[in-house]
């Protein structure tokens, strides 16, 4: 029984000196000074805006946590975001419901592509992740700005579905009850975290820990390690198409600049939530914490009645703190359980 009981002490010690642990204390820390700040905060209607206004920031920050486990990072995820919103309204045509499949057919195959030449880039061709994604976002920027110069477009009614299911005409009355609560953006979490929580049992996203840890020893081990990384950017991607998704239902309309303030977003989120960017490190469910961290950060700023003019400011300085605490935390919890391994 002692045994045991020093088991589960260890076991506690080893998850308290995690970064992830630390995370999910800032991030607990913020939800409660929100809360506090909105005094409605769990009213139904209220948290129906909260889940449209934070979910699209978690899926993107899931992606870009898997492409930054596999030792890659993606600064492109906010082109791509806009390119995506642009097929989709480019493709679909308001009286023609049968074009809401054809665009998102069409969405997919590009999803795929920008993964794809992601992944060529960073696993094939052994280039910087940086260098990659940094021209690969001009590249989908200049091509959303071919298709949609401005912001426009048009999508069929039911593809509103992605954003409000009371917006849709014809939608049973059960789902729209259901909508009341659980809205469709939670639900395209759901999706995300249900694919993720089955690709997780594969062998690909154990390579992916692998060759994001030291690319050389995986490929010495026979990993395919291009091919590894050209995964992770797709499924990258398609969290991408996922928050897409919700966009264009949400605005009915496509933007070539609409993601332009997300990249450096989602990759803060990612670090937030104790995915290291050293690659090979970090839960990526975890990225959904981080994401949760900087939308209440948001709010926090908004609540608290801050001038417009200090609020990207101050916003920048809570991120720093919390990734500097999360950073000292962490340090200081494996040089205790180094103490205590060496007693």
């Amino acid at each position: 029984e002692q045994e045991a009981m020093n088991e589960k002490t260890s076991t506690l010690k080893r998850w308290v000196g995690r970064p992830e642990f630390s995370s999910l204390l800032i991030m607990l820390v913020m939800f409660a000074i929100t809360v506090y700040l909105q005094k409605n905060f769990f009213e139904q209607k209220s948290l129906v805006r909260t889940y449209n206004a934070f979910i699209p920031l978690i899926l993107m920050a899931m992606g870009q946590a898997v492409v930054i486990v596999s030792g890659g990072l993606d600064l492109s995820a906010g082109s791509a975001l806009s390119l995506m919103t642009v097929v989709l309204t480019y493709v679909m045509r308001k009286d023609d419901p049968a074009s809401g499949f054809t665009a998102l057919l069409a969405t997919i195959g590009v999803a795929v592509a920008i993964g794809m030449v992601n992944g060529i880039g960073i696993g094939y061709l052994r280039l910087p992740p940086v260098i990659v994604t940094y021209a690969t976002s001009y590249l989908w920027l200049g091509i959303a700005l071919f298709l949609r110069p401005t912001p426009g477009g048009q999508i069929t009614e039911w593809f509103r579905i992605f954003y409000d299911f009371k917006s849709v005409p014809g939608i049973p009355d059960f789902f729209v009850e259901m909508g009341k609560t659980i809205p469709p953006s939670l639900w395209l979490l759901i999706i995300g975290c249900a694919a993720w929580f089955f690709l997780n049992k594969t062998r690909i996203v154990r390579y992916m820990y692998a060759v994001g840890s030291n690319n050389d020893n995986a490929y010495a081990s026979g990993i395919d390690t291009g091919w590894t990384q050209t995964v992770a950017c797709i499924i990258n991607a398609l969290f991408i198409l996922l928050a897409a998704l919700f966009f264009v239902g949400q605005n009915q309309s496509g933007d070539a600049r609409m993601g332009d303030p997300m990249t450096l977003r989602v990759i803060a989120s990612a670090v937030v939530g104790g995915i290291a960017l050293t690659g090979g490190k970090g839960n990526v469910f975890f990225a959904i914490v981080g994401a949760l961290t900087l939308s209440f950060v948001n709010k926090i700023i908004f609540f608290a009645n801050i001038p417009n003019a200090y609020q990207t400011l101050v916003s920048g300085l809570i991120i720093i703190v919390a990734i500097a605490g999360s950073l000292v935390y962490s340090l200081f919890s494996k040089r205790a359980m180094l103490k205590e391994g060496m007693k």
